[in-house]
């Protein structure tokens, strides 16, 4: 039966392809090897802060905070601050931590949960957009099973939770990233992983520094049949995990979702503690694989708004502690992580 589940459940697309030289390999707890990427915003030299760009209808400098020059005109070298995102390698980001400049301490980082007939080849776009017009870095995986990840067996629920805690590994022992400054983004089926590491980072005390849920289901079976709880085999309970949650959560979902009912959302967004509920954008006549062009300027700007209220202030109010301390507290936790994971050449 299980093996039923998982098949309907899962159904990678045919693998696209990267550069091998932008692919960051991570092995999870299984053993499997997954890829990575990691895409860097482009980020004011003065502040840290990530640079946006302007959207129709919104005025430059109030994203900018400055001109070109005063963001790029220091010009060349390795030193240098990229003018637009960009896709980084391996070697470059240990080389950033080692060269002392601390990633995801003034720009966000979303640690990206794709949905299902997608892989990292088809998203990098998607992902290099929001980059850009949020201001954000974005690191993106695979499952097991998808992409470059095929022939690494089937996916399943367990791979897919144990691939999120090694991309989690990753962004905070070895990129030394706060918890504070990762927000979570789980579309559709990334939505189970998602809240998952959601509710286990807080359960653990250091929680996440936001959740962002774009067309998430209640859990697999309650896609197909509205129980009353969730039955024995059933897959990414999502409705489970919410009350646990202890970061602001943002949920995405289109009215004519024909794939995951719209009230999905209504429902989750009702177990999660109210604290932590931030206001949802429910877009009227959206379905459920794409942002139509025409929709894009209102989700992009209801995304900054919630990084501006929710996310940003944390991420300032933990920077104001110093480095030091921000570090030693990820650390921490994040090696009991790192002692389940491994990141080819990185020597965890």
């Amino acid at each position: 039966m299980g093996d039923a589940i998982s098949s309907l459940l899962f159904q990678p697309p045919p693998p696209t392809r990267l550069k091998e030289s932008k692919v960051i390999w991570l092995t999870n707890s299984h053993g499997k090897r997954i890829p990575s990427f990691f895409v860097e915003c482009a980020v004011d030299e003065r502040s840290g802060e990530g640079i946006r760009a302007p959207h129709p209808g919104e005025a430059s400098q109030h994203y900018h905070r400055g001109t070109d020059s005063d963001h790029y005109g220091k010009g060349g070298g390795c030193n240098s601050v990229p003018s637009s995102p960009h896709i980084r390698t391996p070697k470059e980001l240990e080389m950033t931590v080692a060269m002392g400049h601390r990633l995801g301490h003034g720009a966000p980082t979303i640690l990206y949960s794709h949905a299902n007939a997608e892989d990292l080849g088809n998203i990098y776009p998607w992902c290099k957009f929001l980059s850009k017009m949020l201001g954000v870095n974005i690191f993106a995986y695979d499952y097991t099973g998808y992409g470059l990840a095929t022939d690494q067996g089937p996916p399943s629920e367990d791979y897919c939770f144990a691939d999120i805690t090694a991309a989690y590994a990753y962004l905070t022992y070895v990129l030394q990233i706060p918890p504070s400054s990762i927000v979570l983004y789980g579309r559709s089926l990334g939505s189970g992983p998602s809240c998952f590491l959601a509710a286990r980072t807080a359960e653990e005390g250091e929680a996440v520094g936001g959740l962002i849920l774009h067309a998430p289901f209640l859990s697999v079976y309650r896609i197909v049949i509205d129980s009353g709880c969730t039955l024995p085999g059933d897959r990414f309970p999502n409705v489970d995990f919410a009350p646990s949650i202890r970061s602001p959560v943002l949920l995405i979902h289109g009215t004519k979702d024909s794939i995951v009912p719209f009230n999905h959302s209504e429902r989750l967004l009702e177990t999660i503690i109210e604290p932590y509920r931030a206001e949802p954008v429910f877009i009227k006549g959206m379905g459920h694989n794409n942002v139509h062009a025409s929709v894009r300027p209102m989700f992009i700007d209801r995304l900054r708004r919630y990084f501006d209220s929710h996310v940003l202030p944390n991420i300032t109010a933990k920077r104001m502690l110093g480095p030091s301390r921000i570090s030693l507290d990820s650390r921490r936790r994040s090696q009991n992580l790192a002692r389940l994971v491994n990141v080819d050449g990185v020597g965890l």
